[in-house]
């Protein structure tokens, strides 16, 4: 290779790398503004996401309550159920104890008795041997 020849490439090959440094540099130069601009639409992304989940925790919440509302309707309602009941029942204790009281056992009538009775007598036996299945399996 001549001389010449050989020069002329070394400046060509500096021309070259003038140029791409002059490309680096602005290219370094945008690099700030590149990042601030990801970084805005990272906080837009977060925003829109936190508000939605903010809206589902909200709907989440009106289920909540409307689930434990009827759940509450639902035991105060078996709740006055269980006071009707008990109020059958003292009232037909009563009687059988008064009559006893006085000595007149044989005036119990037990078929009338068990009959007013009956329903909730059969709904404490169904309570009552569901939970001794359950206890048996535990």
């Amino acid at each position: 290779m001549e001389l010449g020849n050989f020069v002329e490439r070394l400046q060509n090959q500096l021309v070259i790398n003038g140029q791409k440094l002059e490309d680096i540099d602005s290219r370094r130069k945008e690099l700030p503004s590149l990042c601030q601009e990801e970084q805005d639409n990272i906080s837009v992304l977060c925003s829109e996401v936190q508000a939605r989940v903010g809206t589902a925790g909200e709907a989440l919440k009106g289920k909540t309550v409307a689930v434990y509302t009827k759940l509450d309707q639902e035991l105060s309602s078996t709740r006055e159920e269980v006071m009707s009941e008990r109020l059958i029942l003292c009232m037909e204790l009563e009687r059988i104890n008064e009559l006893a009281g006085r000595g007149d056992e044989n005036k119990i009538d037990l078929d009338q008795c068990c009959e007013r009775v009956k329903e909730i007598l059969s709904v404490c036996q169904f309570a009552e041997s569901s939970s001794q299945v359950t206890d048996k399996v535990t």
